[in-house]
């Protein structure tokens, strides 16, 4: 995304052109000259980053006349389920289980519950794909849902507002090599906004046709945008440089 820069520099209308006799009087007033040339400019750092995480949630239910034959029926599924888990190498610690049992009437019906974390895409995929192959109607294998770990978000939003001061001394680099001055220490940052959104942030998936695996992936890319104003010192390049 383009933004114009925006830039303010500043000089002073006397210069210092009275020769004195002390040579440390001559470059005290060279210095209280250079205090009054700064420079402006307003710079944008914009990154994104897509999720590092996503859990699966597996649903497992059924109606029984007796509450231990609603309960074995699902357990039998649960355990296939687990075992499943365990061969595609996720972690006992990243899968969570949960059963409730509930009376419908005469009948009983027993729901189990299991989310899945994953931090390998492609696995998550793999193990999805199997358990809907193997399993019943009786069992629901969810659609993953993405996200970003705390510390990536924080790490995120550092890294933009880094990457708009880099982008604002490139400028002023450039600025003050085309009025032959140098650009001196940064005098004051100041950030001026800072916009963050989930997905493209420009088009949004049709809604008559289910979202794919990588459009999910897509839509949970966090993007930070950041507009810093930073002051920095102009110098006048010494005489012999120039002539160089």
């Amino acid at each position: 995304m383009y933004r114009p820069a925006q830039v303010f520099a500043s000089f002073t209308q006397n210069e210092v052109k009275t020769k004195l006799k002390d040579n440390t009087e001559i470059e005290e007033s060279k210095e209280m000259s250079s205090r009054h040339r700064e420079i402006h400019v307003s710079a944008t750092g914009e990154l994104s980053v897509p999720p590092d995480r996503c859990k699966v949630l597996i649903v497992v239910a059924n109606i029984k006349e007796t509450p231990q034959e609603a309960k074995n029926s699902v357990s039998r599924r649960v355990d296939y389920i687990l075992q499943s888990l365990q061969n595609h190498q996720v972690k006992e610690g990243d899968v969570k289980l949960d059963k409730t049992l509930q009376r419908e009437d005469l009948l009983y019906s027993m729901t189990a519950e299991v989310t899945v974390l994953f931090v390998d895409f492609v696995k998550c995929q793999t193990v999805c794909n199997f358990l809907v192959e193997k399993l019943d109607e009786s069992v629901k294998v969810m659609q993953p849902e993405f996200y970003h770990s705390s510390h990536r978000v924080e790490s995120l939003r550092r890294q933009s507002c880094l990457t708009a001061v880099k982008n604002a001394r490139a400028k002023a680099e450039e600025i003050a090599r085309v009025l032959h001055q140098s650009l001196g220490k940064a005098l004051s940052v100041k950030e001026e906004s800072c916009n963050e959104w989930d997905g493209p942030g420009h088009t949004s998936p049709d809604q008559d046709r289910p979202v794919t695996f990588q459009q999910r992936i897509a839509l949970a890319t966090v993007t930070v945008n950041v507009n810093v104003i930073v002051t920095f010192e102009l110098k006048l390049k010494d005489k012999g440089k120039q002539a160089r």
